[in-house]
């Protein structure tokens, strides 16, 4: 069933032709379908110069009646571009959503544009970009889930020991094997295979034609994590790291000073990172990301891996190297007080006091929404992030199947 035509705001114009007003504005936002309702207020942003720096921000509550515990309903909000009219895009999805009676909070970013909408939507309608459709959270992980990974275009939830997986499967990523859907204590979704720890083995499936899912002997017992790189596989096991699947710029060749006393592992691309005695150790794919900060030598905490940028947390502050970008410049949240870090290729996060703090290129997808407080933990991915808040996950971002 189709949402119902969204409440169209102009941008500070009366003209669909005309581009954003210069000031910042404000309008209120009200949309009602059959079982549900949402009302609010959008407002703009400006983000650079120029007017298609500018963003909308929108904001406000959603009420379901529908007496369906399986009806799920979101709010989107959409625009046209500016200087390219076209139809009606939907860019920005709620990083909520309400299942059954109730009422919830609800925020979104769309990029700048002329026209602005906002619409209720649900689980069942065809979204358009950026819209849960195609890859609503499943029944079954709604509550409960102990841990999540993203991939790029798929998703994984943990939830009493069985592994969940939905969204794209091209390579068969979310075809969970029956061995992970019991026991497992571990996920890692990568962008073409997918891990998971059992009993201290790691099970392997997706795409293999690099040998990814060819676990050693090594690592089928006494791991204790894991994490997945485009083309291969990484398991630590008693301080020492294992690594397995392609080799390309020695991605699969452990340092002699990675085989003992490592405490974390974080994998992205072709790069892999481990963390010893407080000292950040890289390797394989892109120099630039090899050559560790001084500041990241000593007294780092946690590490993360995005596919051009890896962050390292000491002292409570966030250290980010690698390619150029706005996911480089440390917001002032996360220069104190933080403890964990997450990246993705075009995004840093930070949790600090169970709130997210995102900073990177892509601001609809790196701005955590609504679900950024009461946070426990979160994984981005390429193209969606996902977060886990009592138990629910929330997702928002560019979701495909």
């Amino acid at each position: 069933m189709a949402a119902a035509t969204g409440a169209l705001l102009m941008a500070g114009t009366t003209s669909a032709s005309a581009a954003p007003a210069a000031e910042p504005w404000s309008e209120p936002w009200n949309q009602t379908i059959e079982g549900a309702s949402a009302k609010g207020v959008i407002t703009s942003e400006s983000v650079g110069t120029e007017p298609q720096d500018r963003r909308y921000r929108l904001t406000g509550s959603l009420t379901v009646t529908d007496p369906d515990p399986e009806a799920c309903y979101y709010v989107q909000v959409g625009s046209e571009w500016i200087g390219k009219p076209r139809p009606l895009r939907w860019w920005g999805t709620s990083s909520v959503r309400q299942c059954g009676p109730g009422t919830v909070d609800v925020t979104s970013l769309t990029q700048a544009g002329v026209q602005v909408r906002a619409r209720i939507a649900r689980d069942t309608d065809n979204g358009d970009f950026a819209a849960f459709t195609q890859i609503t959270v499943p029944t079954e992980v709604r509550t409960g889930v102990a841990a999540v990974s993203a991939g790029p275009r798929y998703s994984l939830a943990l939830k009493n020991g069985r592994t969940t997986a939905w969204g794209q499967s091209d390579y068969g990523q979310t075809t969970v094997p029956p061995a992970a859907k019991s026991g497992v204590t571990a996920i890692s979704a990568g962008p073409q295979h997918a891990l998971a720890l059992k009993n201290g083995g790691v099970l392997a499936w997706g795409d293999g034609a690099r040998g990814q899912l060819v676990v050693p002997p090594a690592a089928k017992s006494g791991v204790t994590a894991i994490a997945t790189g485009w083309a291969h596989s990484v398991a630590l096991k008693n301080g020492q790291v294992i690594a397995w699947g392609e080799n390309n710029d020695g991605a699969v060749t452990v340092p002699a000073e990675a085989t003992s006393g490592v405490s974390a592992i974080a994998v992205a691309g072709g790069t892999t990172m481990a963390l010893k005695n407080g000292k950040v150790i890289v390797w394989g794919h892109d120099e630039l990301l090899r050559s560790v900060p001084a500041g990241a030598t000593s007294g780092v905490t946690a590490i993360a891996a995005g596919s051009g940028h890896l962050l390292a947390l000491k002292d409570g502050k966030v250290i980010v190297w690698g390619y150029g970008g706005e996911h480089l410049t440390v917001p002032a949240a996360a220069q104190t007080g933080v403890t964990a870090v997450f990246a993705s290729e075009r995004c840093s996060f930070a949790l600090k006091n169970g709130e997210v703090t995102g900073w990177g290129t892509w601001p609809d997808l790196c701005d955590a929404p609504a679900a950024r407080t009461g946070v426990s933990g979160m994984s981005p991915g390429g193209e969606h992030n996902l977060v886990l808040k009592d138990g629910k996950v929330y997702d928002w971002g560019h979701l495909f199947k």
